[in-house]
C-alpha cells in the first residue's frame, strides 16, 4: 500500500486546486472553533478564486474571523477581504473598527493589509478615515508598510478628487523616501495622481535614476516611463545635431600627431542628467522581466540620439523569444522602430524568420519586419524566405507574404524583375483571393516599371486570365493595366475590350468603370488598321448605350462625362465643349506617376512604445500624451537634491556666515568696551599730571 501523504506537506496544498469542496463544508469550518480547519478552509477559498470561481457567498463568514489572533490565518482573511471588498463594501464595513485597531499592530504585515482592506472599500462615508491611515502609514519605519500607503494613494484619488491636495502632500512625502521598496509605488501613486506636475519631480530626480536599479521590476516599469516624459519636457531633444569630438586623456597636442581623422571619437553633446538618466537605465537591459527590456528601449528609441539605438536591440531580440502573448508586444514594439531605424535591426535578420510554430498574429509581424530590414545587400535573402512561405497553407498568410514582396520590389528596383516572376507563378493558384493579391501587386509593380521590355509578356499573360478570374479587384487591376499599357500588346487590347462588352452587365461596378476606361483610351488611341478602328469604335458605342442605364450612379455618371468629351451633338467652334473636345485625349491619356505602396503596418510612432494605445493603434483611457522636447532646458540647479545643497553650502565657506566681516578680529561691542577704557585711562593720566 502507498504511504498517505500527510495534509501539511506542500502536495497537500496543491490538493487543493483539484479538489471541488462544497459551500456548506466550508461554512462550517469557517464557524467552528478549531484552526486547523478554519486555515484549510480559507485556502480553499483562495483556490476557489484561483481557478475563476465565485466564492462571494462565504465572504460573511470569512469577515467574522478578522478577530482571529493566529497569523497565518488573518493573512489569509485579509487576502480574500481585498479580493471581494469592492464588491462587499456593506459587509467589509462591519469590521472596520478592527481595521483600524490592526494599524497599530506589531506585524508590519497585518498593518499593510488592513490599510489594503480600508482602501479597497469604495464608500465615500470612510474617506477621511482612510485618509488618516494613509498619512500614519506613510511615516510608518516600515517600507513594507509605507508601500501600501503609495499604493493606496491612486485609490482614493479614483474615489474621490476633492482629497487631490492632501494626497499631492503624501505622494511627495513618500518621492522623499530613500528606501528603494517605497519608491517605485511612490512614482506609481505619482503617475496617477499629477503625472504633469514635474516641478515636483525636480528635486527627486537624481536620486530616483541612482535607486533605479534596486527597485522592483514593476517599479522599475513606472519609473521609466514617467522619466521618460520628464526627459521630453525638461531637456532639449537629442535628434538634433549636437555632436562634439571628445577629447582623450592626453592633450590636443598629442592628438592632432596621431594625425587620423577615423580616430577621433566623437559623442554628443547633452544636459548632464539627460544623460544621468540614459546611463542610469542600461543595466536594466539585462532584466529577467520583459516588460522592464522594452521600457528602456522606449526610453531610447523617445529619448536618446538616434546613434546610441544600436544599444537595446540585442536585448529585444533576447526577449522575442519569451511566451507568444509578451512576442506579439514585443515584435509590435520593433516593428515601429525597423520602420524609422532599420540598420540596427539588420544584424538580426535571421531572428525574424517565420517558425512553422508561430501563431498567425506573429507571422504578420514578423513579415513586416523582415520587409523594413530589406536592403541592396540581403534582398535576395529575404526574397528566397518569401518564396518558401508562398507555399504554406494559409491564404492570409500567403497574401501577407504577397505585399511584401510588392513592398520590397517597389523599394528595391534590383530584384523588381524577380519578384514580378515569382507573382507570375502564383496567377494559377487555387486560392482567388491569392491570385487577386499577385494581380494587384503587379499593377503596381508594372506601372512603376512602365518602360521595361518585360510588360508585354507579362501583359500578356494577365490577359489570357481573364475568362478565368472572377475577383472583382483582380479583374479591375487587370483591365486597367491592358488600358494604360495597350501600346505593348496593340493586338490583343481590342479583343480584351471585345470580351468584355459580352459580360459587361454582369461585371462588378469597380471592373465596369475600368471597362469604360479602355473603351476611352482605344477610342481615342491611333489604331493603323482601319477595320479595327470601326470595330472598336462600334464596340464602345454599344458599352457606353449599356453603361447609360446602369444600375449604379456612378458608371452612369462616368458615362455621361465620357460623351460630353467625345460625342458631343454640338458642333460649334468655339464655346467649353469644344475646349473639352480639343483636350480630350491630355485629360484621359495623360501619363500617371507610379502609385505609393500601400502595404506598409500602419503609423504608430505618435504612440509610446508599450503602451497599450499603441498596440491597439488608437488612444485608449488613461494615457498620457507624449510631451514634445522644448526649445530650452530647465536649469540643472533645479535637480539639486537636498545634500546637494548642503554640501554646496558647505563648502563654501563652513567658518563664514552672510552677516559675517572677516576683516575684524573682534566684534563691535568688544571695540566698544576697549574705547572706553583706553578714554578712561587718558583721563586718569591727565587728572595726576594735574595734582604732581
Amino acid at each position: 500500500m502507498r504511504a498517505r501523504i500527510p495534509q501539511g506537506t506542500p502536495f497537500g496544498d496543491t490538493s487543493l486546486f483539484a479538489q471541488n469542496a462544497k459551500v456548506e463544508m466550508l461554512q462550517k469550518q469557517l464557524e467552528g472553533d478549531n484552526q486547523t480547519y478554519k486555515l484549510e478552509a480559507l485556502k480553499r477559498i483562495i483556490a476557489m478564486i484561483a481557478r475563476g470561481k465565485d466564492a462571494s457567498a462565504l465572504f460573511p463568514f470569512v469577515v467574522k474571523n478578522v478577530i482571529s489572533a493566529t497569523l497565518e490565518t488573518k493573512k489569509l482573511v485579509y487576502i480574500i477581504l481585498c479580493h471581494y471588498a469592492e464588491e462587499k463594501p456593506d459587509e467589509a464595513l462591519l469590521s472596520i473598527a478592527h481595521f483600524q485597531k490592526d494599524m497599530a499592530d506589531k506585524n508590519q504585515f497585518i498593518r499593510a493589509s488592513a490599510l489594503r482592506v480600508m482602501s479597497s472599500i469604495r464608500v465615500d462615508l470612510i474617506t477621511q478615515i482612510v485618509m488618516i491611515a494613509i498619512r500614519k502609514c506613510a511615516a510608518d519605519s516600515s517600507p513594507y508598510v509605507r508601500k501600501a500607503a503609495a499604493i493606496a494613494v491612486p485609490k482614493i484619488f479614483s474615489m474621490n478628487e476633492d482629497e487631490k491636495e492632501s494626497l499631492i502632500s503624501v505622494t511627495e512625502q513618500l518621492l522623499g523616501d530613500h528606501n528603494t521598496i517605497v519608491l517605485g509605488a511612490a512614482v506609481y501613486a505619482f503617475n496617477e495622481v499629477t503625472p504633469e506636475n514635474y516641478e515636483a519631480l525636480h528635486k527627486h530626480y537624481r536620486k530616483i535614476c541612482k535607486y533605479m536599479v534596486d527597485c522592483d521590476e514593476w517599479g522599475q516599469v513606472y519609473i521609466i516611463n514617467v522619466l521618460l516624459r520628464y526627459a521630453r519636457n525638461n531637456f532639449v531633444s537629442p535628434f538634433q545635431d549636437g555632436w562634439q569630438k571628445k577629447l582623450s586623456f592626453y592633450d590636443e597636442d598629442e592628438e592632432d600627431e596621431e594625425g587620423e581623422e577615423g580616430d577621433n571619437i566623437y559623442e554628443y553633446d547633452m544636459d548632464p542628467d539627460h544623460r544621468l538618466l540614459l546611463r542610469s537605465v542600461l543595466p536594466l537591459l539585462q532584466s529577467s522581466n520583459a516588460a522592464t527590456v522594452l521600457a528602456v528601449a522606449s526610453l531610447y528609441f523617445h529619448c536618446a540620439p538616434p546613434s546610441e539605438f544600436g544599444i537595446v536591440v540585442k536585448s529585444l531580440v533576447r526577449i522575442m523569444r519569451a511566451e507568444r502573448e509578451c512576442q506579439f508586444v514585443v515584435l509590435s514594439s520593433i516593428v515601429t522602430m525597423a520602420a524609422e531605424r532599420p540598420s540596427p535591426f539588420q544584424p538580426f535578420l535571421k531572428n525574424f524568420f517565420v517558425k512553422a510554430s508561430d501563431p498567425c498574429f506573429i507571422r504578420e509581424l514578423k513579415l513586416n519586419i523582415m520587409a523594413a530590414l530589406a536592403t541592396d545587400s540581403n534582398a535576395p535573402t529575404v526574397l528566397r524566405e518569401f518564396r518558401s512561405y508562398l507555399k504554406h497553407t494559409d491564404k492570409t498568410f500567403v497574401r501577407d507574404t504577397i505585399r511584401c514582396i510588392g513592398r520590397v520590389a517597389s523599394e528595391i528596383n534590383e530584384v523588381s524583375d524577380s519578384c514580378l516572376m515569382d507573382l507570375l507563378y502564383l496567377i494559377n493558384h487555387k486560392q482567388e483571393e491569392v491570385v487577386a493579391e499577385s494581380v494587384i501587386i503587379m499593377r503596381h509593380l508594372l506601372q512603376k516599371q512602365s518602360k521595361d521590355s518585360a510588360v508585354a509578356s507579362v501583359l500578356k499573360k494577365l490577359a489570357k486570365l481573364l475568362d478565368n478570374i472572377t475577383v472583382p479587384v483582380a479583374r479591375a487591376s487587370i483591365i486597367w493595366l491592358v488600358g494604360e499599357f495597350y501600346v505593348a500588346i496593340p493586338q490583343y487590347a481590342p479583343d480584351v475590350l471585345r470580351k468584355l462588352a459580352s459580360t459587361f452587365i454582369n461585371e462588378d461596378d469597380i471592373a465596369k468603370l475600368q471597362i469604360l476606361g479602355l473603351g476611352t483610351k482605344l477610342y481615342l488611341s491611333d489604331i493603323e488598321d482601319k477595320k479595327v478602328r470601326k470595330i472598336v469604335h462600334e464596340i464602345f458605342q454599344y458599352i457606353l448605350q449599356l453603361a447609360r442605364y446602369d444600375v449604379n450612379y456612378d458608371v452612369r455618371d462616368r458615362t455621361r462625362v465620357i460623351k460630353t468629351l467625345l460625342f458631343s451633338a454640338e458642333l460649334e467652334e468655339e464655346g467649353p465643349c469644344a475646349t473639352l473636345r480639343s483636350k480630350a485625349k491630355d485629360i484621359l491619356m495623360c501619363e500617371k506617376e507610379p502609385p505609393m505602396f500601400e502595404a506598409k503596418p500602419q503609423d504608430r510612432g505618435h504612440f509610446q512604445l508599450g503602451s497599450l494605445s499603441h498596440l491597439m493603434n488608437h488612444t485608449c483611457t488613461g494615457y498620457n500624451v507624449l510631451p514634445e522636447f522644448p526649445a530650452e532646458g530647465t536649469p540643472s540647479d533645479l535637480r539639486k537634491t537636498e545634500e546637494e545643497k548642503n554640501m554646496q553650502s558647505y563648502t563654501a565657506d563652513p567658518w563664514k556666515s552672510d552677516d559675517d566681516d572677516s576683516s575684524n578680529f573682534y566684534s563691535d561691542e568688544e571695540e566698544e568696551e576697549e574705547e572706553e577704557e583706553d578714554e578712561e585711562e587718558e583721563e586718569e593720566d591727565e587728572e595726576e599730571e594735574r595734582e604732581e
